[in-house]
């Protein structure tokens, strides 16, 4: 049977954070329940579509915050996609989790009975004053507590997600809330670099105190490699542009996003790619229900990709991760030979100190990290 994976979208938070730009609503608990049976129902309608030749390989939970609505939603949530679809038994199931949620140990403990076996916790820092000023509605010793009943509840792979780069946070702040992560023994972390969008509190901030932005630049790649030194010397391997894993824990469900491999987005504004098409749930409540209701779908657009789109896409997500562009994967899916049809892109990302080649793959170099969408452009046609 062929893999494919499942990304649920939850859509509710405790508090919307300054720099978030997700879809996802901090005043709409009146939402929660017809959203559920939206959902339910939407799964459902997938039946026929995934069971005759899918098996579930990997499985995520993402939001909003998924452990802000009452545990009991999740329980039932995984009890429909386990009566619904073909789950592999040693399926990778993932769930997004911060500390302000339902977080003691015995909801630990009922995620994990109802099938939950991989947690990502949101800390962000370890300084309270800096979760303040972004937003968060957590503290440093509120997330050692959700880390500790995570634990004593028996997760065994459990990933904490940092951000750097806000304007006024210094390199020091930073460098303590990885060692501090490190020091938590989680098996994943996800170190982001903060993304300002447009039409959020903090990029309004940004613009009311005339802050600019290319000027933070600087510390902003001081940070992102004091902590790549950082967690490589303390056993996590970088295997993409933001995130480390000890040895055996890579996230499964992303390397398949990031291999473009096929997966199923249930949910408000949940994402698809299967079939060799792309595909995209509305982002308004209201357009959700009434579809589920009448069509039980959602789907807003859905854009077939020609083999030149594959291929930037493929190319652009392999350049994401460590190991780069496999010349044999290239060849399998497209039939060509990588360095034949692209070796004056090649060669010049090589001379601007961009990218290199192994014997099996051409990969960013440190440098190209730090310039990976301009090195990624150089795939991408006009």
């Amino acid at each position: 049977m062929r893999k494919i994976s499942l990304y649920i979208h939850i859509p509710f938070c405790k508090k919307k954070c300054i720099y978030c730009d997700f879809v996802s609503f901090d005043d709409s608990d009146e939402d929660i329940e017809p959203y559920f049976s939206a959902l339910f129902e939407e799964i459902r309608a997938y039946k026929t579509i995934l069971n005759a030749e899918y098996i579930i390989d990997t499985i995520f939970i993402g939001g909003g915050t998924p452990n802000y609505v009452e545990v009991r939603y999740i329980e039932e949530l995984m009890g429909v996609i386990f009566s619904t679809f073909d789950v592999d038994k040693d399926a990778e199931i993932s769930m997004e989790a911060n500390p302000c949620g339902h977080s003691s140990r015995e909801d630990f403990e009922r995620y994990r009975k109802c099938g939950v076996n991989r947690l990502s916790i949101g800390l962000q820092s370890a300084s309270d004053d800096m979760l303040r000023q972004i937003g968060r509605q957590h503290t440093k010793a509120e997330f050692d507590e959700a880390f500790k009943n995570a634990r004593s509840a028996g997760f065994d792979n459990i990933n904490v997600d940092i951000i750097f780069g806000f304007y006024n946070q210094d390199v020091l702040e930073f460098e303590n809330t990885v060692q501090y992560v490190i020091g938590t023994g989680c098996e994943h972390i996800s170190c982001y670099s903060l993304k300002l969008e447009e039409e959020t509190p903090l990029y309004d901030l940004y613009m009311d105190e005339g802050i600019d932005i290319e000027s933070e630049d600087f510390e902003d790649r001081m940070m992102y490699h004091t902590s790549c030194g950082m967690l490589e010397a303390n056993g996590y391997v970088q295997y993409e542009l933001s995130n480390f894993a000890k040895k055996g824990y890579a996230c499964r469900h992303n390397l398949n996003y990031w291999d473009i491999k096929e997966y199923i987005g249930l949910g408000l504004a949940a994402h698809s790619y299967k079939d060799k098409a792309r595909f995209f749930n509305t982002s308004y409540m209201d357009e959700y229900l009434q579809g589920i209701e009448t069509n039980g779908s959602a789907i807003e657009d859905i854009e077939q990709l020609d083999k030149e789109k594959q291929e930037e896409e493929f190319i652009i997500m392999a350049l994401r991760k460590t190991e780069g562009v496999r010349f044999d994967e290239y060849k399998k899916r497209f039939g060509e030979k990588f360095l034949d049809k692209y070796k004056d892109e090649t060669n010049y990302l090589i001379e601007a100190g961009l990218a290199a080649l192994s014997k099996n793959s051409m990969y960013l170099t440190d440098e190209g990290k730090d310039f990976a969408n301009i090195a990624m452009m150089e795939f991408i046609s006009n």
